[in-house]
């Protein structure tokens, strides 16, 4: 998996975790919406990782 498919599933997942969120007490499911999150963080761990490069892309897009 690359970079950009693992920050696109990051943000799916954080995006998910937020749909949580929205739901009725009774309807929260506490053990996705943590794992969600687990996930989402450990997979932008490993691309900034990775890449040290990383902080001057987010840099420049910052910038645009």
């Amino acid at each position: 998996m690359n970079r950009k498919e693992k920050l696109d599933i990051a943000i799916s997942l954080l995006k998910m975790a937020r749909e949580q969120l929205e739901l009725n007490l009774s309807e929260f499911n506490t053990a996705r919406f943590v794992d969600e999150i687990k996930e989402a963080r450990r997979l932008q761990a490993d691309v900034i990782r990775d890449n040290h490069d990383i902080w001057q892309e987010l840099e420049n897009n910052d910038r645009s």
